[in-house]
């Protein structure tokens, strides 16, 4: 039964999220709570202040604040700007 949990663990640890936040966004502090209450693996919250916030905002084509992305290695495998669709969302990465 161990076995069958060590493709989870592999799949766990190549997942990450970026969760993308300005200072002056209404919403943010919620989908910040909402992603920490919510999502198991590692991830960053960048904030316009960050020094690689708009290279990786580039890089991602994130146009608004906040936007949740998820990635599989470097694979982005969802995106999220509402926390509404949070839930749905991650369900179907299976977080």
């Amino acid at each position: 039964m161990g076995e069958s949990r060590a493709p989870l663990r592999v799949l766990l640890d190549y997942m990450k999220y970026i969760l993308f936040t300005t200072t002056q966004c209404p919403k943010c502090p919620s989908m910040k709570e909402a992603v920490a209450a919510k999502i198991a693996f590692e991830g960053e919250v960048l904030s316009e202040q960050d020094s690689n916030f708009m290279e990786l905002a580039q890089k991602y084509q994130v146009q608004s604040a906040p936007t949740l992305v998820v990635l599989n290695g470097e694979e982005e495998v969802a995106r999220v700007d509402d926390e509404s669709a949070l839930d749905a969302t991650l369900a179907k990465v299976q977080c």
